[in-house]
């Protein structure tokens, strides 16, 4: 039996009140889970997952407000302060066709067209319209990094199985 890949899905912030509810910062924006699905946090003592099933959830402003089952006061939910939020991969909603969640994307080596390795994704962010990908080629200190737009014709395929992102460079992208 494998064991289960987990993917980072928010972090908890601060406790909200006195009935054990804790802010959550999501990495997509929206929880993964509805309401009784299970959320896991990291032990590491002894490098397992504790699952944490969700109760309560509702938005407030920038972040949502979460009350996790067997939490039920203020003092219970602030041992969960700063906690990462982890969800099993095979858990995670599916995507489209050319769709990827970053997990996939970071740490993946880059090559153009024509076989030039140009390094590893070590950063996805946005920009305008669409995503990022800062790319740091091997043996590069920071600051050296390569911008690959994510758009059509200029990434031309990613293998999420082979780990690798096929590109074609924009004109003067590399002046």
């Amino acid at each position: 039996m494998g064991s289960t890949e987990y993917v980072s899905c928010g972090r908890i912030g601060r406790a909200i009140g006195l009935k054990g509810e804790c802010a959550v910062f999501w990495n997509s924006g929206q929880s993964p889970v509805d309401i009784g699905g299970e959320l896991f946090i990291p032990d590491k003592k002894n490098q397992r997952h504790t699952a944490y099933r969700m109760v309560a959830l509702r938005t407030q402003g920038r972040f949502d407000v979460v009350r996790f089952e067997g939490i039920d006061d203020r003092p219970g939910a602030e041992t969960l302060t700063g906690s990462e939020l982890y969800i099993p991969a095979d858990r995670l909603p599916a995507l489209s066709d050319g769709e990827y969640y970053c997990y996939q994307i970071l740490g993946m080596l880059v090559v153009t067209e024509d076989g030039c390795e140009l390094g590893r994704v070590v950063r996805i962010f946005t920009a305008g319209e669409n995503d990022v990908y800062e790319v740091l080629p091997e043996g590069a200190r920071r600051g050296k990094e390569i911008l690959i737009p994510a758009i059509d014709g200029v990434v031309l395929s990613i293998d999420i199985d082979k780990g690798t992102m096929m590109v074609r460079p924009m004109d003067g992208m590399f002046d």
